[in-house]
C-alpha cells in the first residue's frame, strides 16, 4: 500500500504542472494558419493568397497573446492584435514585392483621390483580407458560444477560422488565375 502512495506523488506533481484549461484563442489556430501560409508558398500560389494566411497568422498570434494576459486595460485586445498583425506583415512586404494595379475611376478630375490608379502590394492586400476573415470567424465563434453557452463541436474556433480562410483563398485563387 505504501508503494502505491509513493508512485502517486510524482503523478500528482506532474498533473499540477500541466497548464490550466485554455478558454481563449488557442495556439492550434495559430499553428494551423502558419502551416497554411508555408504550404501556400511551397506550392507557388499567388502572393495575395499567401498574404491571407500571413494576415490570419498575425491576428491569431495577437488574439492568443491578448487573451493570455491577466491584466486587462482599455482596448488591450484590438491594440495587441493590430500590433501583431503589423509586426508580422510589414517586414514581409520587402521580401515579397509583387504588386498589382487597382484603377479607382469613380469621380473627380484625373489624379484626384477617387480618379487615379493605385499600386497595391499583393501580400498586403491578402493580409488585410486574412485579417478580416479571421476576425469575422473568431467573432462568429464567440457569438455561437454566447448564444448556446457552449461550442457546437470540438475545435469549433479552429474549424470556423480555417474554413473562412479556405473559402477566401479559393475565391482569390480563381480570381487571379
Amino acid at each position: 500500500m505504501a508503494g502505491n502512495a509513493t508512485r502517486l506523488i510524482p503523478a500528482a506533481a506532474a498533473l499540477a504542472l500541466l497548464p490550466a484549461a485554455v478558454h481563449a484563442h488557442c495556439p492550434l489556430c495559430t499553428a494551423a494558419v502558419g502551416t497554411a501560409a508555408v504550404t501556400a508558398k511551397y506550392f507557388g500560389l499567388n502572393a495575395s493568397i499567401i498574404g491571407v494566411f500571413i494576415g490570419a497568422f498575425g491576428v491569431s498570434t495577437g488574439l492568443w497573446l491578448a487573451l493570455k494576459l491577466k491584466k486587462k486595460i482599455a482596448l488591450q485586445t484590438p491594440l495587441i492584435v493590430l500590433a501583431s498583425f503589423l509586426l508580422t506583415t510589414l517586414p514581409l512586404l520587402v521580401v515579397v514585392p509583387d504588386t498589382f494595379y487597382f484603377p479607382l475611376l469613380v469621380a473627380g478630375d484625373a489624379g484626384t483621390v477617387l480618379n487615379r490608379v493605385y499600386w497595391v502590394n499583393k501580400l498586403l492586400f491578402g493580409s488585410v483580407l486574412g485579417l478580416a476573415a479571421t476576425t469575422i470567424a473568431f467573432s462568429l465563434h464567440k457569438r455561437i458560444k454566447e448564444i448556446r453557452g457552449k461550442v457546437l463541436f470540438p475545435f469549433q474556433g479552429v474549424a470556423l477560422t480555417v474554413a473562412a480562410l479556405l473559402i477566401l483563398s479559393s475565391a482569390l485563387y480563381f480570381m487571379v488565375k
